[in-house]
């Protein structure tokens, strides 16, 4: 099994990836912002979009609560798997994000309260969408507190 040091700066201790079906482990490269990051494949910078997820923009309520979130929870690997479209229009390539333990990243912002759930397609839409729905509900995050 893959491994990978701790996370955070200073952890001693490897754990092991928990794969997901279908996925490719990747190094984390930095964080643009809530919903895109940079990762490293076979020694390739690439860009990549979550999916099923869309947060918000520079200069808007949240945009900073988001990226800092995508930052904690991406740590320094996470695992890629593709969906329908492979690419948006900026030629981002479009992925579900999990952690290296197997956490759907996209579906945990959301969740939290960080971003909205993508409801144009792909096959984890349904589930997305009812985070939000308890997300909205529950009065979570910066998008959906009441403050």
């Amino acid at each position: 099994p893959t491994s990978v040091a701790g996370a955070g700066a200073g952890a001693a201790t490897p754990r092991p990836v928990v794969p997901v079906p279908g996925a490719i482990a990747v190094e984390v490269d930095r964080i643009i912002d809530g919903d895109t990051l940079d990762v490293v494949s076979a020694e390739t910078v690439i860009r990549v979009r979550l999916f099923g997820v869309n947060t918000p923009e520079r200069g808007e309520r949240c945009f900073r609560e988001a990226t800092d979130r995508l930052r904690v929870l991406a740590g320094d690997l996470v695992q890629l798997v593709p969906d329908a479209r492979l690419t948006d229009r900026y030629g981002r390539e479009l992925r579900y994000v999990y952690t290296w333990d197997g956490m759907l990243i996209d579906e945990a912002l959301v969740l939290e309260g960080y971003g909205l759930a993508w409801t144009q397609d792909g096959a984890l839409r349904d589930r997305i969408v009812a985070a939000e729905a308890v997300a909205r509900a529950e009065g979570r995050g910066c998008l959906w507190s009441p403050n």
